[in-house]
């Protein structure tokens, strides 16, 4: 299809009709299950402060009262005394859960009641998938969205901390379950025409790695894994400590009275953690190096409406902000107070640069905890062998993806890494791995018609040329790069996905120093990633003149003009992919930023974010990325059990002695695309081991 292919009319009505057929789920609404639990908490045992696994299984945990609709039959009420009797009445095997999060009351049915539904619905879930930056996916918003009234407010207060329930306390919390449950039933019959039975079969899979956990994990591997965590963040910290003045009375203001009695290393710990957990203190501690703290326009005062200028400045202390990440490679930017006319020695500015790594390391050593609390929470979701939820949150990005949860996301865990390598498939099983390649930059590819991109790509996977990462970095370094050559070839990876999407020099810069992709740092000017970004957009015509085309396509919906490239159809702030869900873009409106540049941008709950063309390129492939890798999940799923799902990767748990069977059936699914892009060259690596070992 050429560029001009693109339709568009002249105007459009404000509501865009449905512009993709798909399949409605076929709901056995007899044996429907409308299912919500009412729990005991407290201050400190909470859903706030404990993930939704731990809370169910801490011995703490008392289900005060279930309210259970069969059918569309009267909501019955059952208290404490009487629901385990009422649960057990129901003929699970026929009978399917439909509840809002079906994640926690699925998972209080199968930890406490030993109960496993037929199928599971969730109307949480669906609202994600649905309403996506137009409302919350909580029941009160989704409820008064589609004409309810929404939660009974303070309903469960008069609840907390109560273990048993006097009578009049149930009779008043009955009327809020129950108000709970039908609401839930009635979003159900008004979301369900709306949503593909691709998707809401999807949904089941993903609830029930949660609700139904198969998966193991090895606890020593874990605690090996946590010391070596903590080790390692102590280290860096401690290399801050020679920087500081130990003898400046101010140090310890502040600290609580066991905070002072600490000696020796956990003292000195403390005192680091203290100054560069503090962004003022931090600032200061820069200083004393002669180091000007970098500083950005605050988010907080983009988000306030610009107030005064008082706020507008923030220090930019933060892994993302390239000012304080590029900071030791800059030094045009270190204090003003260093005779910049008295030229350093090679070695004074590596001295001075390590220096500054140091603290820098230190700061985020304070502030990114998430490997060790991961860790954390893995011991307590193993403990006692108990199996490990594999809790995914389903559309929780704009662009359908899955997020993580339970408070330790499973999307992040590092390739090769301990955490990873420590769950396991249960004794006379295997865990089958497959991992589609390069999906995003192929779809990225695909959509524009860069046919050249897709034939490196298929020439690759047939073993007859080298990867499309590879002739990247080639072009960039003035080399053949093979992939033997892992840290150019990482920079080419690096390229051909960032730059898809309009990244620009400065970006590219940050990226390649923080190591992201899980590459290690690599350092270029900001010269030599202009030249990059010039190089691969000459090599990338086509996927540059698809950001002027997601350009167009913002200014349609804006104007609520509709029209269709390929697969995608638009109108009104809403783009329909092929599956039939969609892309929302509220209040889509243009302004002038704070640089005074004008740019497009729309609402996403309480905030607004810029869009672009290479950024809702972006989004468009991310899209179609991850339709086409549920899709294949699926196919998997009719066969074998899928237990995890991590980007674009798929885990199925199989006896062992059919694991390379499952295998070779999984890479097929992986390498075979949907109808409405046959077209598009797929491929997959794979494997299968006793544990997380792809």
């Amino acid at each position: 299809m050429s560029w001009a292919s693109a339709v568009k009319t002249k105007a459009a009505p404000k509501a865009l009709a449905k512009a993709v057929e798909f399949n409605l789920a076929e709901i056995d609404w007899d044996r429907l299950v409308t299912l919500d639990f009412e729990t005991y908490y407290d201050q400190d045992y909470t859903l706030k402060k404990l993930s939704t696994s731990e809370y169910i299984r801490d011995p703490r945990f008392k289900a005060q009262m279930v309210g259970i609709k069969i059918g569309r039959s009267s909501t019955k009420i059952y208290s404490a005394k009487k629901l385990k009797s009422a649960l057990k009445a129901i003929n699970w095997a026929t009978h399917s859960l439909l509840a809002h999060h079906a994640q926690f009351d699925g998972f209080i049915l199968s930890h406490h009641y030993k109960i496993f539904p037929k199928r599971i619905y969730c109307t949480l879930s669906m609202a994600r998938g649905l309403h996506s930056n137009e409302i919350g996916a909580g029941l009160d918003e989704v409820s008064v969205f589609y004409g309810g009234k929404g939660k009974i407010a303070g309903g469960l207060q008069p609840t907390m901390g109560v273990l048993d329930w006097p009578p009049a306390l149930v009779k008043t919390t009955s009327v809020y379950c129950r108000n709970d449950v039908d609401e839930c039933f009635r979003i159900f019959m008004l979301m369900q025409p709306k949503m593909p039975s691709d998707e809401i079969d999807l949904i089941d899979v993903t609830c029930r790695m949660f609700t139904d956990p198969v998966l193991r994990l090895n606890i020593p591997r874990v605690e090996t894994e946590l010391k070596r965590e903590l080790a390692a963040r102590d280290e860096a910290l401690l290399a801050v400590l020679p920087l500081i003045d130990k003898t400046d009375p101010d140090l310890k203001k502040g600290w609580t009275k066991a905070e002072r009695e600490l000696t020796g290393r956990a003292a000195d710990l403390m005192l680091v953690k203290k100054q560069c957990g503090s962004n003022l203190k931090f600032a200061d501690l820069l200083r004393t190096q002669k180091i000007d703290p970098p500083v950005k326009i605050s988010p907080a005062w983009i988000k306030n409406g610009r107030p005064n200028d008082n706020t507008k400045w923030s220090f930019a202390f933060a892994k993302d902000d390239q000012d304080f990440i590029m900071l030791p490679e800059a030094p045009e930017k270190w204090s003003s107070d260093i005779d910049r006319n008295k030229k350093k020695s090679v070695i004074e500015l590596a001295v001075r640069a390590a220096v500054i790594r140091t603290l820098i390391d230190a700061r985020l050593a304070v502030k990114s905890t998430t490997n060790i609390t991961r860790a954390q929470r893995f011991l307590t979701a193993g403990a006692n062998g108990m199996p490990l939820p594999a809790y995914y949150a389903y559309a929780r990005a704009h662009t359908l993806r899955w997020g993580g949860g339970d408070k330790r996301n499973m999307q992040n865990l590092t390739r090769g890494g301990e955490l990873r390598l420590s769950i396991e498939a249960p004794a006379g099983h295997h865990l089958v791995v497959v991992d589609s390649g390069q999906i995003e930059a192929r779809t990225n590819g695909w959509l524009w018609d860069q046919n050249d991109l897709l034939a490196a790509f298929a020439a690759a996977d047939a073993g007859t040329g080298r990867d499309a990462y590879c002739l990247m970095a080639s072009s960039i370094y003035g080399r053949v790069i093979t992939k033997a050559d892992t840290i150019e070839r990482f920079v080419g990876k690096v390229v051909v996905l960032g730059l898809g999407f309009q990244m620009g020099a400065a970006k590219l810069q940050l990226t390649l120093a923080k190591g992201a992709l899980g590459g290690p740092p690599v350092y270029f000017t900001l010269q030599e990633c202009e030249n990059i970004v010039h190089k691969y957009r000459r090599l990338n015509s086509n996927i540059v003149r698809g950001w002027d085309i997601c350009k167009g396509i913002i200014e349609d919906m804006a104007a609520g003009r509709s029209g269709s490239y390929k697969c995608l159809s638009w109108g009104a702030e809403t783009i329909w992919l092929p599956n039939g869900l969609t892309l929302k873009y509220p209040n889509l409106r243009r302004a002038t930023n704070e640089h005074g540049y004008e740019e497009w941008s729309y609402e996403a709950g309480d905030q607004r974010k810029k869009i672009y063309g290479g950024l809702l390129c972006e989004n468009i492939v991310q899209a179609l990325a991850r339709i086409i890798v549920g899709v294949q999940m699926l196919a998997i799923s009719r066969k074998y059990r899928l237990v995890m799902t991590t980007h674009d990767e798929a885990v199925a748990c199989v006896k062992a002695a059919i694991a390379q069977m499952a295998l070779d059936f999984m890479l097929k699914c992986f390498r075979t695309p949907p109808k409405w892009c046959a077209d598009i060259p797929l491929n997959a690596e794979g494997g299968h081991a006793e544990n997380y070992s792809k």
